[in-house]
């Protein structure tokens, strides 16, 4: 889920010249702002996404297996190819009943994931990898290739739900790249389904964890259907003001819970080989020109990552935030620290579970 226009960098630095003040200073590092890794962080460590567009279930389950240690569980590695497939042939019935009307690709959701835990549960990464042809790491290029052409093809057949023979061919092509799913697997000696696995082991409340974001085109403290093509299944996230939307976030971390980030990392200042994310201007109104940047498509979703930490420097919170592109990938482990400014600014919807939302922002929302 990482894709860039050039019309998109275009527009981004037209506005850059029209913004009100820019910032001049030295370029930071991580060393020059002290910023450390927190002594003890509630998640599971850094994986390797490779070549699939699965971020959103990469940082999902991170998510769901930070809840699991805070709950108790410890580490739990949770398999987000599990997930990807069965969503895969989800996104494939949805595009063909809508006629090829939204937005087809191997990116998604948090909602996606959850979907898929409803209905199908969850498996451990030792018990499906999602790796069919035995590789190192995950390569899906072929894949979504032969299936983005397939579907293509039944949209101008006219094809409204697959058939049998459809159906047969999905699976096969699903079989082969992820591998098939065993109906059942042993984990810590004890025989499971991907049911009973999530319900009785890892005991996960699906309906816990709410999206919210916060722009001023729709009510505040009410629910609507984000506009952002990732959200092909037309899922609705809560809205709140900005102020709160920050609170929510610090209450989360703050209390021992963590974030799920749902953003825009395809910025200039997004600088994940240094380690640091922050803008290098500032606006007169943050609720303001958050939501320009939204309607200009300056800010985009196409990118999901894991808040874990904050710290305070210089005035300035800084996010810590788990990637899924390998603990290699950067000169802190695959780590980066995003500066509270390009947090109002870049991020479209975070994830929490709702009792890390404070008691006054419950009952506005009418919980």
């Amino acid at each position: 889920m990482y894709f860039f226009t050039m019309n998109k960098r275009v527009t981004w630095l037209y506005c850059c010249l029209l913004a009100y003040i820019t910032v001049s200073a030295q370029p930071m590092t991580v060393r020059s702002l002290q910023l450390l890794q927190p002594d003890t962080i509630t998640c599971t460590p850094v994986k390797n996404q490779f070549m699939s567009g699965t971020c959103w279930s990469f940082s999902s389950m991170s998510l769901l297996e930070s809840e699991l240690m805070k709950n108790g569980k410890g580490m739990t590695d949770l398999s987000e190819m599990f997930i990807a497939r069965y969503s895969m042939k989800r996104k494939i019935e949805r595009h063909l009943a809508l006629k090829g009307g939204n937005f087809f690709t191997p990116g998604g959701q948090f909602h996606d994931a959850i979907w898929v835990m409803k209905n199908y549960g969850l498996m451990p990464e030792e018990a499906y990898t999602g790796r069919g042809r035995g590789e190192q790491l995950h390569d899906h290029a072929e894949m979504d290739t032969l299936l983005s052409d397939q579907v293509k093809e039944w949209v101008q057949q006219g094809l409204t739900k697959p058939g049998v023979k459809e159906n047969k061919l999905i699976d096969s092509l699903l079989d082969y790249f992820y591998g098939p799913i065993p109906a059942a697997f042993t984990y810590k000696d004890k025989s499971y389904t991907p049911v009973s696995f999530a319900k009785q082991y890892l005991g996960l409340n699906p309906d816990d964890f709410v999206e919210i974001t916060s722009y001023t085109h729709h009510p505040f403290y009410k629910q609507f259907v984000l506009e952002d093509k990732y959200n092909w299944t037309g899922d609705a996230y809560w809205n709140v003001p900005l102020n709160d939307f920050i609170l929510i976030t610090h209450a989360a971390l703050d209390n021992g819970y963590t974030v799920g980030w749902d953003g825009d990392a395809d910025d200039p200042d997004f600088h994940f080989n240094n380690g640091l994310a922050y803008l290098r201007n500032t606006w007169p109104d943050d609720t303001k020109a958050r939501q320009e940047a939204f309607e200009t498509k300056i800010t985009e979703l196409d990118h999901m990552m894991h808040i874990v930490g904050r710290q305070e420097r210089e005035g300035h919170t800084w996010y810590y935030i788990k990637n899924s592109w390998g603990n290699d990938s950067n000169p802190i482990g695959g780590f980066i620290w995003m500066r509270d400014d390009y947090f109002k600014m870049r991020t479209l919807a975070i994830i929490v579970n709702k009792k890390a939302i404070p008691a006054g922002i419950r009952r506005k929302m009418g919980w």
